[in-house]
């Protein structure tokens, strides 16, 4: 079965973990945590992990047994100053551009700091097809099933005619194993196999997002392009 969708995480995967960004939005989760529960940091840190352990996002546990406000959330969480921390990458835009998939980002976070990451490696919008983010997976984030069912049935496809580019293998492990998706992780620092779960939920593994282009020339030929 042809490949017809790319769908790419965004956080850590367009960009390298190194690069300290996701480090200030985890800052400004416990910082909202406190501010909206009104607990301590320490509290705090503990809400925050432990909904993400049980939701796969901090936010699905917040949104559903606190009622928490997604768009406020994510505005506050994502006031961070992305071109900061984001180096433009022309080499990765120049790769997008040659992929011949349709290609969709596929998020935990929201359609604006999306827009926000693509503005900082100056990446062209155009190269995506949509900005696919927690709401319209229904508030429901990776790695729920719900999340991967409603992408498919967005963009009516087969799982075997998408490959899911990640660098969190609990992510990738149901979009696999229940779904039939071709499965990349995006292991920039070397550690992800080990953090993230068993290595069988990734068919390949990369380093750094802009040896994909090889990857599916090597696998599919010039027709993963």
């Amino acid at each position: 079965m042809p490949i017809r969708f790319i769908l790419f995480d965004l956080d850590e995967t367009l960009y390298p973990a190194s690069n300290g960004l996701m480090n200030l939005v985890r800052d400004r989760i416990i910082e909202y945590i406190m501010l909206r529960l009104g607990v301590s940091r320490r509290e705090a840190e503990e809400y925050r992990l432990r909904y993400f352990m049980e939701y796969g996002a901090t936010l699905g546990g917040l949104y559903h047994e606190h009622g928490v406000d997604v768009r406020d959330y994510m505005e506050f969480v994502h006031d961070v100053p992305h071109s900061d921390h984001i180096d433009p990458n022309p080499e990765l835009d120049a790769m997008l551009g040659r992929l011949s998939p349709a290609k969709v980002i596929f998020t935990n976070a929201d359609r604006s700091h999306a827009q926000r990451v693509l503005s900082a490696l100056r990446v062209t919008p155009g190269h995506f097809n949509c900005i696919f983010d927690y709401e319209a997976a229904g508030c429901c984030p990776k790695p729920e099933l719900e999340a991967y069912r409603r992408i498919l049935d967005y963009l009516d496809a087969e799982g075997a005619e998408c490959i899911l580019v990640e660098d969190n293998l609990r992510n990738l492990a149901p979009a696999k194993r229940v779904f039939g998706i071709h499965t990349v992780l995006v292991d920039s620092d070397g550690t992800r196999r080990i953090r993230g779960g068993p290595e069988y939920a990734a068919d390949w593994v990369i380093r750094d997002i802009r040896e994909l282009e090889g990857l599916l020339e090597q696998v599919y030929g010039r027709a993963g392009r």
